[in-house]
């Protein structure tokens, strides 16, 4: 049978193999609520009909919003619509939003009612944004289901228009936006070298403004007839693990670490009850196996919760090949390796660069055409720009792109681009930024004018606190030492960050 080739046909297929079955699981007012295949299809296309009378014009739409069922609805019917969306993070700032709204052409924002506020400012900073729609609560979705849904259908889309921008940081100051297409999408998402079993249970607990997240959690689980069981909330995560008694979870390493150190304290209080049996009192009796992604996982860490019988294991990708390159199968081998290649994409090695070519990889960098001929090779290879080798259909990664910083957190950042908002700075001639000890640190070396200054460090404390107002928190620095010399440069005048590049720390 043809696989899926739009998110329009995944969907299709899966209403017609597990219709009545639970797609969604989530709590709402402290009740436990379910949606089934048919539900989310019908929900979905409802979103679409909305979307397409506000206008049947091709539009590139901003989405704001917090993970939610609803958020899931949203975003797959905008894609349905055969409009362009462009999901953001909730925490994003106004100076962001109006430099990333001006790079993707946003004319239309959809955002949660706490959102409009700031949808206001960006307004006034940007008019090309034009409209600005609440997407109210629960009811607000209720009415438009029911508006809607009457005359439910899903339009014809060319699965190789883009349909998602997803910006990423990658290794220079400037984010770029990779255009996917619904054939990226679905193309990513119906592999079968790993397939969930009739009886798993997903637990999706990373923010869906992600492609990891909105590919591997939802699509995934579309295409194999899981269950998704929804964590709104970090507060909530524990609560929610013997609530919904997940079988598997897509997780980042700093998450595993918080889930081990949990484990650990329920062994030392509860002595009398077996390793098996103090982590169920933290994830649940049936949960068995983890996949991480987004930063290194390390062994040490697979070994300890093999301990209490989980399955730890790591899979790797990027947003421009929407996102995965490769997935876990839980074998053995999986363990000492950064996952199996999913069989979808030709993947290569060439001088130790990591190169993919197929249907998963991104369309290119939207308004980039540079850049976009930059990213591939003279024969349509993607370059990754991450270092490894490929061994019996494994990939195992050496270190991965430079500059880029990757904290535990899943989160990649772009040392430049926090650089680049001090260039203007008199006060501060020269900055690298790297991460250490998962924080982001900054060295800075004066302008010889300032060097003698007996408030240097108030001073320049004072220009980081200031930058810092303009950036998302997970991109502040954290700490920055001042330095007396400048950092050595290569012959093309390049400072050299050998000495920072990042190394995450294994977990004692």
């Amino acid at each position: 049978m043809r696989k899926p080739a739009t998110i329009a046909e995944l969907l299709l297929y899966a209403v017609e193999k597990y219709e009545n079955k639970d797609f969604c699981r989530y709590i709402r007012d402290d009740e436990l609520c379910k949606k089934t295949y048919r539900e989310f299809y019908n929900d979905c296309i409802s979103l679409c009909n909305y979307i397409c009378s506000i206008s049947n014009e091709k539009k590139h739409i901003g989405f704001i919003g917090k993970t939610n069922y609803e958020y899931i609805v949203a975003l797959t019917g905008m894609i349905l619509s055969g409009h362009v969306v462009i999901p953001f993070a909730p925490d994003i700032t106004t100076e962001e939003a109006v430099l990333l709204f001006d790079d993707a052409d946003v004319t239309v924002l959809f955002c949660e009612q706490e959102f409009l506020s700031k949808a206001k400012d960006i307004q006034n900073n940007y008019p090309a944004l034009k409209n600005v729609i609440s997407l109210g609560d629960a009811q607000w979705f209720q009415n438009i289901f029911e508006a809607y849904g009457s005359s439910a259908q899903i339009a014809n889309s060319d699965p190789d228009a883009c349909a998602l921008i997803i910006y990423t940081s990658g290794t220079t100051g400037n984010r770029k936006g990779v255009m996917l297409s619904n054939r990226n999408l679905a193309h990513n998402s119906t592999y079968d070298t790993y397939c969930m079993e009739d009886d798993d249970v997903s637990f999706s607990i990373l923010p869906m403004h992600h492609v990891f997240c909105y590919a591997c959690d939802v699509l995934k689980t579309i295409y194999d007839g899981g269950v998704l069981c929804l964590n709104e909330s970090l507060a909530d995560l524990y609560k929610n693990f013997l609530l919904f008694e997940p079988t598997i979870m897509r997780i980042v390493p700093a998450v595993c670490r918080s889930v081990l150190t949990r484990i650990k304290i329920a062994e030392r209080r509860n002595p009398n009850l077996s390793k098996r049996e103090a982590a169920e009192t933290v994830v649940g009796k049936n949960f068995k196996r983890m996949i991480a992604g987004s930063a290194y996982l390390s062994v040490y860490m697979i070994d300890e919760f093999e301990k209490y019988g989980i399955i730890a294991r790591q899979g790797y990708g990027m947003s421009e090949c929407s996102p995965r390159i490769t997935t876990s199968d839980f074998s053995e081998v999986c363990k000492y390796s950064n996952g199996i290649l999913l069989g979808t994409d030709t993947v290569r090695c060439v001088d130790g660069e990591i190169q993919v070519k197929g249907p998963s990889v991104m369309l290119g960098y939207y308004k980039k055409p540079e850049d976009t001929a930059a990213a591939f090779t003279e024969d349509g290879f993607l370059h990754t720009g991450d270092l490894g080798y490929i061994e019996n259909g494994h990939v195992y990664l050496i270190e991965r792109q430079k500059n880029l910083i990757i904290l535990s957190n899943g989160e990649n950042i772009s040392p430049e681009e926090i650089e680049n908002r001090f260039a203007d700075d008199e006060v501060i001639k020269e900055i690298v930024v790297f991460a250490e000890s998962d924080r982001i640190v900054a060295e800075i070396y004066p302008d010889a004018h300032f060097l003698k200054s007996d408030d240097l460090q108030n001073e320049i404390g004072a220009i980081v606190d200031r930058v810092n107002m303009t950036m998302p928190s997970d991109r502040q620095i954290d700490e920055f030492r001042l330095r007396n010399i400048p950092f050595e440069r290569t012959s093309s005048g390049k400072i050299k960050r050998t000495q920072f590049i990042y190394r995450k720390d294994e977990m004692k």
